[in-house]
């Protein structure tokens, strides 16, 4: 007969329970976060797909409750074993999953995740080496491949104005791949609220009538300010304009070529500051 376990032996964590009901509540829950108002009222997101749950739990974010594709388990697979002391873990028929994901396809793993805390000015750089700001970029996914540049290339923050989406909208966290968790995002930030600060200096980015990038001090410590596509930064210029330095950046395009999508100039032009930075030109 086996000798019980020791006292001090950890205890094994459980299995995932198995759901089987649309009605269940974290099913609720979880359709219930695509939601805005009620992302921001419970302080949680979505997170789908196997490198953005592992990205979440490589930065540490807090776990609420962890879904995993009935069909697909694997009691072994990375994530099965990395999310072993979370509480609620469930096993979920696909096509139960496939009714609270947003992709075309259910993912393998689905996780409902705490927002990070988001920081106030007192608590980040400012004035910042290289700080970005969005004014009126209204679509997720470009709010989240803008962030998830802004991480790979040495911003120190980035701050959402008015119109912008909500950085924790599933396709938003989703197309950071991750960079949602990995620098500090400043919410509901207008230019009246950068206007209070000191000392700063703005790049903005402007369809027509800018230096070309690569003629601007980029390397000098600032904030690049970017806006919708058709729109621009529109109001939230003259303000900028009022308080601070403000130096007009355009990219040159081809004649008759259509604007560049806002996450593209954003890309590029956080590519020219890093550019400059390292070769001091």
């Amino acid at each position: 007969m086996p000798s019980a376990p020791s006292a001090s032996a950890p205890a094994r964590p459980a299995p995932p329970r198995q759901l089987s009901s649309a009605r269940n509540p974290v099913l609720k829950e979880a359709r219930a976060l695509q939601a805005k108002k009620v992302r921001a009222n419970r302080q949680l997101l979505v997170a789908e797909g196997e490198d953005l749950v592992a990205a979440a739990l490589a930065r540490e974010v807090a776990v609420k409750a962890v879904l995993f594709e009935q069909e697909r388990f694997e009691s072994g697979h990375p994530l099965t074993l990395a999310t072993a002391r979370v509480r609620e873990r469930y096993l979920v028929p696909r096509q139960l999953l496939s009714g609270v994901s947003t992709l075309a396809a259910p993912p393998r793993v689905l996780a409902i995740l705490h927002q990070p805390t988001p920081p106030s000015f007192s608590e980040v750089l400012m004035p910042p080496s290289l700080g970005l700001f969005l004014a009126g970029v209204a679509d997720p996914g470009n709010v989240g491949t803008i962030i998830r540049s802004a991480a790979a290339l040495g911003c120190d923050w980035v701050a959402l104005g008015p119109g912008s989406s909500d950085p924790y909208h599933p396709r938003a966290a989703r197309a950071a791949m991750g960079a949602t968790f990995a620098l500090p995002l400043l919410l509901g930030v207008g230019a009246e609220d950068l206007a209070t600060r000191e000392g700063l200096r703005i790049v903005a980015a402007v369809p027509e009538d800018g230096r070309p990038p690569w003629e601007a001090d980029l390397a000098a410590p600032h904030i690049l300010a970017l806006g919708a596509e058709r729109a621009g930064l529109s109001d939230s210029l003259d303000v900028l304009e009022t308080a601070f330095p403000v130096e007009r950046v355009t990219i040159p395009q081809t004649a008759g070529a259509e604007s560049l999508n806002v996450s593209a100039a954003a890309a590029a032009l956080l590519s020219e500051v890093r550019r400059q930075r390292t070769t001091g030109h």
